[in-house]
Formats: C-alpha cells, sequence, structure tokens
C-alpha cells in the first residue's frame, strides 16, 4: 500500500473552518439541511421550516449553532456542488456551545464580537453588505489576520 504522506511541513495547520478546538463545555446536536444548496461547514444556521431541520442563518433570523467540520460527509454530494459542507436532506452536526475554528475575513482581536460573512464564508469583527451577526453570544478568542484560522467561543466566553 502507498504510504499516504511522507513529508511534513515545519508549521502543521492550527485548525480547519468548522472543526471543533476542544471540548472545555461544548454542546453539539443533530439536524436536517433543509436549503437546496447545503451548508458549509463552519456556516451559523438558524432553525428551518420542519421538525430538526436547519437552514443558512440570514439577517434577521435566529442564531442556532455553527455547523461542525465532520470528515465523513461526501466530498460532493450526488447532484450538488457544495464542497466542505452537509448537502440538502443531510442530518448534520451543529455547534450551539463551544469553541471552533474558522478563517478571519480581516484583521480581528481577542474579544471581538462575530459577525459572518456569506459571500466569502468567514469571520469579520463588523458590519457590512452580505454579513450577518453580531452572533448572539460568540467572540473571538484568538487574535488573527485575514485568512489566518482563527478560533471562536460561542456562549463560553465574553467580550
Amino acid at each position: 500500500m502507498a504510504p499516504y504522506q511522507t513529508t511534513y511541513g515545519g508549521q502543521p495547520a492550527k485548525g480547519l473552518k468548522g472543526q471543533i478546538a476542544n471540548e472545555e463545555s461544548c454542546n453539539k446536536i443533530s439536524r436536517t439541511v433543509e436549503n437546496v444548496a447545503g451548508i458549509k461547514f463552519g456556516q451559523p444556521v438558524a432553525r428551518g421550516v420542519g421538525d430538526h431541520g436547519v437552514i443558512p442563518l440570514a439577517a434577521g433570523g435566529k442564531f442556532m449553532g455553527f455547523a461542525v467540520l465532520n470528515p465523513a460527509v461526501p466530498p460532493v454530494a450526488p447532484g450538488s456542488t457544495l464542497v466542505d459542507g452537509y448537502p440538502q436532506f443531510f442530518t448534520g452536526a451543529f455547534m450551539l456551545r463551544g469553541q471552533m475554528y474558522h478563517v478571519a475575513g480581516g484583521t480581528v482581536a481577542d474579544g471581538d464580537p462575530v459577525y459572518y460573512d456569506t459571500v466569502n464564508d468567514r469571520v469579520v469583527n463588523a458590519a457590512g453588505t452580505g454579513i450577518v451577526g453580531p452572533i448572539p453570544e460568540t467572540f473571538f478568542d484568538t487574535s488573527g489576520v485575514a485568512g489566518s484560522v482563527v478560533e471562536i467561543s460561542t456562549k463560553n466566553r465574553s467580550a
């Protein structure tokens, strides 16, 4: 059998978008994805129309949690173009409370409120066009610059 990986960089990745950072106090639930486009890992969600359903969080929606990275999800589901996320009708894991890694859309600081940039699929610290938030009880737990992996905290920290 061929080796999976034979070289390693000097600095391994800090984390992946949607990955649980630690389990200090974490609560996850299972819900079914209702929307056709699916839900990306790390994307905030709101309660859907059906029982135990979720949809992407939009302006005016009620935040429920964040989509948790799951390597068991097919890379691209049949009939879908979504990569790195839960396709429609898939039952996914959604973090209601805990620590998660995400990618910063600009310079952010520890303690800043978290907003979600729906266009670029990144977390930012201010409102703007295509940005929802602030996400209730969610703050940056680490600082970073655009493109860096940062840790966000939902219901575990305050500013």
